[in-house]
């Protein structure tokens, strides 16, 4: 995709530059093999073991969720399937099993690109209704760059129907998600962030000041996603209110490399909706509330968030428990989250009738050798500390500062 120009940031920072997304060379010989297989194979399924990965990174969209599909591939197909269909009728679909964090790229007989990064966990699988017969050139990439060490990753290739996709460890068991009202308070204050080609949620935290995850606009310290538009409230392509987008900050140290704790962002809109709705404050938790919370007591937390299974429609928990606020700016705890959740608000109903954000959701950490995985939302104190430096307060209670004047 073509990105716009880089947006400066707020006076002082450092100003990042938008990556051009590469297309990977379907010409060159596959490094794997080619295979060729006509509808109605056996074995089913077909695998291939091959080593993922590559050190050339590639932007696309995804199939799954239409968000950003982003990793690092080899240049050339690392597989290639001639296939021949017939009058079965059967789907054709690909999918892999690794250790590592992989990504599934396709160039189809159409000429499409079709790319997926998580649906069985942290494994990619794409799926054609009704294949063409053709040439599928296939590249397994990672999320992260491993080079020079690639992890192994077989590719299967079937016409029995996707793999079941197991939420259990997303989900702590159960999906306790419910669908949310958007058009009423405080949901009407979580919304849809645009980034063009990807999405993420973001909370009005002021008048004209959004908060959501850096990862959702920098990828490897440059904007790969930069904000097009807010839209608060939305639910099934309605929505109560929108706003383009005149500037962003994302933290410095998200930037720079240093990402535990700093994964945040501030988008500054150029139309002022918290007037009209209202916005959440941002403050961090007493000690006194975290042991409350630890025993099952004290504030529930709240989320909501544009999970990508549910396209377009609000989704949140209504009560899930704090398991840690750590070290490192981490709260870890067990609101049901999926891509898309990325920047929504983990947040709590305040004594005065308000709600107060005490975490942005992160990512889900794989723990392979445990029940569930590890779901992370940067704690807020960085955040706090961020807002007034940029508004130029003396205390750090200010959670809604004017962006700094270009």
């Amino acid at each position: 995709m073509t990105l716009p120009n880089p947006i400066a940031l707020a006076a002082g920072l450092l100003l990042v530059t938008a990556p051009v997304a590469m297309a990977q060379d379907y010409t060159l010989p596959p490094t794997f093999g080619e295979i060729s297989l006509e509808t109605n194979f056996q074995p089913d399924p077909h695998r291939v073991t091959i080593a993922a990965g590559g050190p050339v990174y590639g932007a696309y969209t995804d199939a799954a969720s239409g968000g950003a599909c982003r990793g690092f591939f080899a240049d050339a197909p690392d597989l290639r399937l001639q296939f021949t269909d017939g009058d079965f009728g059967f789907p054709l679909s690909f999918y892999v099993e690794s250790g590592a964090d992989t990504v599934m790229l396709i160039n189809a007989p159409d000429g499409q690109w079709y790319c997926n990064d998580d649906t069985v966990d942290l494994n990619p699988a794409l799926n054609f209704d009704t294949p063409l017969g053709g040439q599928y050139d296939i590249w397994i990439g990672t999320y992260q760059e491993t080079a020079p060490n690639f992890p192994t990753a077989d590719v299967f290739i079937t016409e029995l129907g996707m793999p079941e996709i197991n939420y259990d460890r997303a989900f702590f068991g159960n999906d306790d998600r419910v669908i949310i009202d958007a058009a009423t308070a405080p949901w009407n204050m979580i919304g849809f962030v645009d980034l063009s080609e990807a999405s993420c949620t973001g909370t009005l935290i002021g008048p004209d000041v959004v908060l959501t995850s850096a990862h959702c606009i920098v990828e490897n310290g440059v904007v790969a996603t930069p904000p097009v538009e807010f839209l608060a409230g939305f639910q099934n392509g309605a929505h109560v209110a929108r706003s383009g987008v005149r500037d962003f900050f994302v933290a410095e140290g998200y930037v720079n490399g240093e990402q535990e704790g700093t994964d945040y962002a501030f988008i500054y809109l150029d139309q002022p909706l918290g007037n009209q709705l209202g916005w959440m404050t941002v403050a961090p938790l007493t000690q006194g509330q975290i042991a409350e919370m630890l025993q099952g007591r004290g504030p529930e937390i709240l989320q909501a968030g544009y999970s990508y299974d549910q396209q377009g429609v609000l989704t949140g928990n209504l009560g899930c428990p704090l398991i840690e606020v750590a070290p490192q700016n981490v709260l870890e705890h067990e609101c049901d989250t999926l891509s898309g959740d990325s920047g929504s608000p983990l947040f709590i109903a305040t004594d005065s009738g308000g709600h107060q954000i005490i975490g942005v959701e992160s990512r889900t950490d794989p723990q392979p050798d445990e029940p569930f995985d590890r779901n992370v939302a940067m704690y807020v104190d960085y955040i706090v500390a961020d807002l007034a430096r940029l508004a130029g307060a003396a205390s750090a209670t200010v959670t809604a500062p004017a962006p700094e004047t270009k």
